[in-house]
């Protein structure tokens, strides 16, 4: 429009060289300041306006416990991205986007249930007792995509719910670790091995060259996927036979941190500071990345770092420093920031389980619920675990557990 009237008074208020403008130009050239005055007063009054809300909205809430939360409740408020950028970005670092999703007081105050509603569908939820049938005390250790819930019970013996929810019952095998569950199949890490059993009640061992039993286990896709003594990722689909090592052309493709398949994310902090996307069905790396944002390169004679990483069907989420990040598979650059999480108390072990769409991290004692969509981040006390459509939290002396999109 600016052009268009520039141009129009140009030629209106332009007859000769030296002839004055007429009226009718004149007039034009008085309208067009006019107007542009009043949008730059208008776009200044905007930007005051703005400045005010982020000024006044705050960005740190308290629950209702009086703990204070780094992030917060999903709101009918809109969300505010502020962009962090430099002169010239290197193609090899991310743009780090911070997403804070302002919350209505009051919110902290409200049972779990009802802020994740209001984050996602919740359906089929049910009941999973802190006991089991027979009386001996029973915490989760893993949740399995077809809503199957395992943990072990003093002297290591497993137990189980099935996604009906309930007391648990006897697994049927003792446990040291690696605890796994889909549909068909069981998988836990007994002796150095990763054992498998399918539905019929055989057990496999899966694990190509041991299991190692301080590693993660994940179940994704029907696929197992973990890593040897070596701390050489391995995976196996279902439990056939066993898996097989994940390598590169060299002894392994580094350290695995998290899996959704058909991918594996390895990293090789101490050697070329890598992450990448293993596809398990080809072994192929699929994707190669810098290391994540806050993960230091290993250095010899130094301890190892520990952070913790999760996936999901279309993010990878970590937990590096203290701080929550997530990026998606198909714009690695785009990075975005959502502040602290607790850090685990003595004798707690902080960990990350993913699902299809949510991510938790949890310290044991206090949990948060991360959706990489929306940057939404719920926190609640207790253990929180992800796996495919299933949500499990602790409710005061029990567990829920429901179906979620």
């Amino acid at each position: 429009m600016d052009d268009l009237e520039n141009r129009l008074a140009t030629l209106l208020g332009e007859p000769g060289a030296g002839d004055p403008p007429p009226d009718l130009a004149g007039r034009i050239h008085r309208a067009v300041a006019t107007r542009r005055r009043n949008r730059r007063a208008a776009l200044l009054a905007a930007v005051a306006c703005a400045t005010a809300v982020l000024v006044a909205t705050p960005l740190v809430l308290r629950n209702g416990g009086g703990d204070t939360a780094a992030t917060v409740d999903p709101s009918p408020l809109p969300t505010v991205t502020l962009t962090a950028t430099t002169p010239g970005p290197s193609p090899s670092r991310p743009m780090t986007t911070i997403t804070v999703t302002a919350s209505p007081e009051g919110a902290a105050g409200q049972a779990f249930e009802e802020r994740l509603r209001r984050l996602v569908a919740v359906t089929g939820l049910v009941e999973v007792e802190a006991r089991t049938a027979s009386g001996k005390p029973f915490t989760p250790s893993a949740l399995g995509s077809d809503g199957t819930v395992l943990g072990l019970t003093p002297g290591g013996a497993a137990a189980e719910v099935p996604a009906t929810g309930g007391a648990a019952g006897d697994a049927g095998f003792s446990a040291q670790s690696g605890l796994g569950a889909a549909e068909g199949l069981r998988t836990w890490t007994e002796g150095g091995e990763q054992r498998c059993r399918t539905a019929d009640g055989t057990t496999h061992t899966v694990s190509p060259q041991g299991a190692d039993p301080q590693a993660p286990v994940w179940v994704d896709g029907g696929a197992i996927a973990g890593s040897d003594v070596m701390r050489q990722p391995w995976v196996a689909a279902g439990c056939g036979e066993p898996g097989r090592t994940v390598t590169d052309g060299r002894p392994a493709a580094g350290t695995a941190v998290a899996f959704s398949y058909p991918y594996l994310f390895t990293v090789e902090p101490a050697n070329d500071r890598k992450l990448r996307l293993v596809d398990v069905r080809t072994l192929a790396v699929a994707a190669e990345h810098p290391l994540p944002t806050g993960v230091r390169a290993h250095r010899m004679g130094k301890p190892l770092q520990k952070w913790y990483a999760a996936a999901t069907d279309t993010a990878f989420v970590w937990v590096a420093g203290g701080v929550l990040r997530s990026v998606k598979h198909d714009n690695w650059r785009l990075e975005r920031s959502f502040g602290t999480v607790p850090q685990p108390g003595k004798g707690e072990q902080a960990r990350m389980t993913a699902g299809d769409r949510l991510v938790a991290y949890t310290t044991g004692s206090v949990s948060l619920v991360h959706d990489p969509q929306t940057g939404v981040t719920l926190k609640q006390r207790g253990l929180v675990l992800v796996a495919g459509p299933w949500l499990l939290w602790q409710e005061g002396g029990s567990y829920r557990v429901a179906r979620v999109r």
